[in-house]
């Protein structure tokens, strides 16, 4: 905001009032002495006064020997004496009080100047009482007349830890009294308490915190809060203090906390899987609306990371999209997240949680997945962000266990290995035989397809060939005419039955030979006509009894030059799951013939004709490889009543608990009964306190220490409080006005005491945290630097007041040092031990004469109320001494420097051994502005509007090229001007000089100056100035008076380099 009109408004241009400017010589008793000689002045006056008296012999002779300065020769021996107040004059008054205190500790000084010297030193309570007149006069005015009188000490404050030993529980009453040591003075300090307190043995076990940050889309954590990385490092400076929601820096002084993660789990029986299969998972998870961001395989890759209960402990795997199935690809689409993981043969089954292998056994202990997601990268935390924001409706579970070679298999007979080759059906195979096929994973699992591939060994090239030898005689019994005349057919012309051929002599040789009859070249009785002859039925048991799930399959299909098997089992009509928990049911529908091999072997055998064909050994079937496959799927509706075998687990860094509709309706705390992927952190920064020890009824009184002053003030403008809140059944319950029954910390901006009275709940069982605990929550929706830094948190936390008893006062300056206080003046059953963690506070000593003469002059103008703006200006100075300077803008507002009726006030605060978040451009807090403000506004009149803000700043940043005296470290040097130009531009930041001003100004002249006068710069090169970033010319004036030039940070200073033509 510019001026209105900067000629108009020059008055607003003033540098404002300080602490210092309020010093008033004239109200210092001491500036007027009516009698300014000492005892060293009367020696000088004395001895140069001497000189001009003579001194006469004893005997009355009118001759003169000498003077009387004889009578000093042994203090001084000097005639003329230097004029007072020179640096001679005062050098030698120094000396004779120098010689004096030599006599007196000596006790040789002559008598007649003893005398002297005693007489000279009487006379000081006069001159002291003669030049107390004018202090007494202002005394007695102030005082007796205006009535106003000198403030008292304060006492000051401590807080002290109270430890509670075995027994009864002990009580504090108001007004018990501790042991602060022995004052300059030898009396005992005792401090005494404010309030009842009854300690317990409750301690403050861990400190936990995360912080959000959703500009840098970064999620932190820290598992120990009070230590310089978040894992327990402790920090490098004493005192440094540590942020209590985290904090997303990366520095020296607070280095990188860890990044944040989340997950959830799911526990389901149906997961169970022995290590025998190769295992592709698809969990389909879809939301009540469209995910705020898409993502492809590549992606869910990236970012998701797997564990699995295995045998040996937790597995971790990666998600693996299948090759073939496009219902198995990993993606994001919509309202819908898939994640396919593979697990083959080679890793862990996927087994029951073990307490001893996995852990706390979460749910029932049914086999259990994580799917974790890290905040490492802004694409993660929208992730983590969208699905911990939008609710789940429905999770869709699709597996495949392919390439199970090591099923349970029994035939009629016994158990069969199927890891080698087997005959299923027996070594004589018949209508009726049967193998079956148990795999223990069905019983837990519901089947929607499940897969049988078998590689059958030894088999003919062709079962019609190998079978041709076996015809079908019809109705016809097995005799040797039949049988052999079955295999020939009559030539032409022939009619006789070709069985009568066999009653000649010679057989069917003859015929054969004259073609009577031939060898049936294609018989239509074969038994095996093709290779689809051999067919078999399939059953299924669900434990009832067997079900024909398929009527008829053939046996045997090419493979090559081989034979294979495959059965596609699939649900009936109506059915969605195959019921075989019993196991399947494979049975012949045919022989292959072993029974009919002996007879038609040893009738061909018995035919003298060659072209009689001899009966191959009938096929036995043999499984050279069994394999199995089978699917399922399983749908959870979560809007739904819910499935009691799913077991939902979302978790943090911190710990796990199930998420359950059912479970969230029956808490009355949790408002919001939806189930979601994440616990997204409901809050920008949150501070996670376990407590121990703690007992349900009993009070916890907490204090929290914090470094006042740490905070960024400009972050606590419009400050909204902090929320306390207690882990009860998982969940956070917000502590409502009865569960607080003090807080002294201003939002954590001052150290002070919490008292809690938490609900009895807040001690059920959980698991989000350590169980054993009782979790404490504050949660902040501001920036991380919004609270200041927190030095330590105690249970136990109590206040006592100093009791004055004529005590020396001279601690109150400093605050008494931590440890002091150590003990109580009266021992208490009970209580074990007390400690001061940190110094005494609030006290002030009593008013000193100089600020009573300051503050009653000032009163005597501005009477105690805010007219003008001197009045505002000193009001403020004095109520608030933590304001080094104060500016009063009248007619101002922050939209107009003519604006009637509106005051703007703005003060900078002490920066001098103070903590300050940016000593570069120090602010107060929104609280202690509105704190200014409504003193103020108490002592304006009504319609005014007044309002303390603090100054606005403007950066200043130099560029320049420097060249340094030959010789000369170029390196130390460039840091060495930087600094320099640093206190140049902001001399306060040094810490040795407030000069922090408004309205401060320069030019381009006073600059180069300022650098010709650096005894290191030999010249320099094209200074530029710029301030907020834009290029300045020759004077660089603020651009409103709310403006307050101040230094960059660093500044760009490079060697000069001459350009060579």
């Amino acid at each position: 905001m510019q001026p209105d009109n900067l000629n108009i408004l020059k008055v607003l241009w003033r540098k404002g009032t300080s602490q210092a400017m309020r010093i008033n010589p004239g109200l210092d008793p001491s500036n007027l002495e009516l009698m300014e000689l000492e005892l060293g002045d009367w020696l000088l006056f004395a001895n140069n006064f001497a000189k001009y008296i003579p001194f006469f012999p004893a005997n009355t002779s009118k001759v003169t020997l000498d003077n009387w300065q004889l009578f000093f020769e042994e203090l001084l021996a000097i005639e003329d004496l230097p004029q007072k107040g020179t640096p001679a004059y005062d050098h030698l008054k120094q000396s004779i009080l120098t010689k004096l205190e030599n006599f007196s500790k000596e006790g040789t000084l002559k008598p007649q100047l003893t005398l002297l010297v005693a007489f000279l030193k009487l006379l000081e309570n006069s001159r002291g009482r003669l030049n107390n007149i004018t202090k007494r006069h202002l005394d007695f005015y102030y005082g007796d007349v205006l009535g106003f009188s000198k403030q008292p000490a304060v006492p000051d404050e401590a807080f002290l830890i109270i430890e509670s030993g075995k027994g009864p529980k002990p009580l504090l009453n108001k007004g018990t009294s501790f042991d602060g040591g022995v004052d300059a003075l030898g009396k005992k300090r005792t401090y005494i308490l404010e309030n009842e307190f009854s300690p317990n043995p409750a301690q403050v076990s861990h400190i936990k915190n995360r912080y959000t940050d959703p500009i840098q889309r970064k999620i932190k954590v820290s598992q120990v809060a009070n230590s310089s990385d978040g894992m327990g490092e402790p920090f490098k400076e004493e005192n440094q203090g540590w942020w209590p929601f985290g904090h997303s820096l990366s520095t020296a002084t607070f280095p990188a906390l860890q990044n944040a993660s989340f997950g959830f789990g799911i526990s389901l029986p149906s997961l169970w899987a022995t290590a025998a299969s190769d295992k592709y998972f698809s969990f389909e998870f879809t939301f009540k609306k469209n995910l705020p961001f898409s993502g492809t395989a590549a992606d869910v890759h990236q970012l998701f990371t797997v564990q699995y209960s295995g045998e040996k402990g937790w597995v971790e795997i990666s998600p693996f999209d299948h090759q073939v199935k496009s219902d198995f690809q990993s993606k994001v689409e919509g309202n819908r997240l898939t994640i396919v993981l593979f697990v083959d043969k080679s890793q862990a089954a996927i087994v029951d949680q073990q307490e001893k292998i996995h852990g706390d056994s979460k749910g029932e202990g049914a086999p259990l997945i994580w799917f974790d997601i890290s905040c490492n990268s802004q694409k993660a935390f929208q992730w983590i962000k969208g699905l911990g924001e939008t609710a789940l409706q429905k999770l869709t579970i699709r597996s495949i266990y392919s390439n199970i070679s090591t099923p349970i298999v029994e035939s009629d007979l016994g158990i069969l290995n199927p890891e080698k080759p087997f005959q299923p059906f027996g070594s004589i195979p018949k209508k009726g035989s049967s193998f079956y096929i148990k795999y223990p994973e069905w019983k837990k699992k519901k089947p929607t397809k499940v897969t049988i591939r078998g590689k059958w060994s030894n088999t003919p090239t062709d079962f019609k060939d190998w079978y041709y030898g076996y015809r079908d005689l019809g109705s016809q019994y097995l005799s040797k005419g039949n049988y052999f005349s079955q295999h020939f057919v009559p030539g032409p012309g022939v009619t006789q039955p070709i069985k009568s051929f066999l009653l000649q002599p010679t057989g069917f040789r003859e015929p054969l030979l004259t073609n009577k009859i031939t060898v049936n070249p294609d018989p239509d009785n074969l038994i095996v006509k093709n290779n689809n002859h051999f067919k078999a039925s399939l059953s299924l048991n669900d434990g009832q009894g067997w079900t024909t799930k398929i009527s008829e399959e053939v046996l045997f299909e090419i493979d090559g030059d081989g034979f294979k098997k495959t059965f596609d089992v699939l649900p009936g009509a109506g059915k969605k799951y195959l019921d075989i928990n019993e196991g399947i049911k494979i049975t012949l529908l045919q022989s292959f013939l072993s029974e009919l091999y002996p007879r038609l072997y040893a009738l061909a055998m018995s035919s003298d004709q060659p072209e009689t064909p001899i009966p191959n050994e009938p096929y036995t079937p043999l499984l050279e490889t069994l394999n199995i496959d089978y699917e399922t799927e399983e749908s959870f509706d979560w809007t739904a009543s819910p499935d009691p075998s799913l077991k939902f687990f979302v978790r943090d860094d911190f710990g796990w608990y199930e998420e359950n509709k059912a479970n969230k309706i029956g808490i009355a705390h949790t408002l919001n009964n939806e189930i979601y992927a994440i616990p997204y952190p409901e809050k920008v920064g949150e501070l996670f306190i376990g407590i121990s020890g703690l007992a349900p009824l009993e009070q916890l009184s907490l204090l929290i220490q914090v470094l006042e002053g740490s905070e960024n003030p400009s972050q606590t403008e419009e400050t909204v409080g902090l929320k306390w809140s207690v882990l009860v059944s998982n969940y956070w319950k917000d502590l409502e006005r009865e569960n607080i029954i003090s807080d002294q910390t201003d939002n954590l901006l001052k150290s002070g005491i919490i008292v809690f009275s938490l609900p009895e709940e807040a001690f059920n069982l959980h698991h989000r945290f350590e169980s054993e605990l009782v979790w404490l929550r504050v949660s902040s929706g501001k920036t991380y630097n919004a609270t200041s830094r927190v030095l330590g948190i105690f249970s136990q936390a109590i206040k006592v007041v100093l009791s004055d008893n004529g005590n020396d006062l001279s601690h109150l300056k400093d605050g008494l040092p931590a440890e002091s206080i150590a003990k109580m003046i009266e021992r208490k059953a009970g209580i074990k031990g007390v400690f001061q963690p940190f110094n005494s506070f609030g006290g002030k000593a009593p008013e000193q004469d100089k600020n009573y003469y300051i503050r009653a002059s000032e009163r005597l103008r501005h009477k105690n109320r805010s007219v003008s703006l001197w009045d505002i200006e000193h009001l403020v100075l004095q109520e608030f001494p933590e304001v080094y300077k104060v500016k009063c803008l009248n007619h101002t507002c922050s939209e107009s420097f003519l604006s009637p009726g509106h005051v703007m006030v703005l003060v900078i605060p002490d920066t001098l051994n103070k903590n300050v978040y940016d000593i570069f451009q120090p602010t107060f807090s929104a609280a202690k502005l509105n704190e200014i403000t409504s003193f103020l506004e108490e002592k304006s009149a009504p319609r005014v509007k007044i309002k303390a803000v603090n100054p606005l700043y403007e950066e200043i940043r130099i560029n320049v090229q420097v060249t340094f005296y030959p010789g000369l470290d170029k390196s130390f040097y460039m840091n060495k001007l930087d600094a320099d130009i640093i206190s140049y531009l902001s001399p306060w930041t040094s810490g040795d000089n407030l000069a922090i001003d408004f309205n401060n100004h320069f030019n381009m002249s006073s600059l180069v100056y300022f650098f010709e006068k650096l005894g290191y710069v030999d010249f320099i090169q094209e200074p530029r100035i710029f301030r907020n970033g834009t290029e300045m010319g020759n004077n660089i004036l603020p651009s409103s008076p709310k403006h307050i030039l101040v230094s960059a940070k660093s500044h760009d200073v490079s060697l000069y380099a001459p350009v060579i033509i």
